[in-house]
């Protein structure tokens, strides 16, 4: 008897539409939080009532254009020409997590 559990053809189709759907709904997700943050700029985000420190504002800024490269890239809106890690761009982000 083999442990854990066996791939079946209906799982591993199960898999593959839960795995797509998430990617969709995540590059969404993003692309819409970048799509917030970039009408606010760091002008609006400084503004009240958000009040974010003006250093901060710019980085959130940018940080959201860092993360919207991927659902760009995905919704067939932009290419990734050259190689770069959104993984390590991103990792200050992640508070430990």
């Amino acid at each position: 008897m083999a442990i854990g559990n066996q791939a079946t053809p209906a799982g591993l189709y199960s898999q593959l539409t839960q795995l797509s759907l998430n990617l969709r709904e995540v590059m969404q997700d993003i692309s819409d939080f970048n799509l917030f943050v970039g009408q606010l700029g760091a002008a609006g985000l400084e503004a009240a009532p958000i009040s974010m420190d003006s250093t901060d504002a710019a980085a959130l800024v940018a940080a959201a254009a860092i993360l919207n490269t991927p659902a760009a890239v995905y919704f067939g809106t932009a290419t990734q020409a050259a190689e770069y890690n959104f993984n390590n761009a991103l990792a200050p982000y992640w508070a430990g997590q």
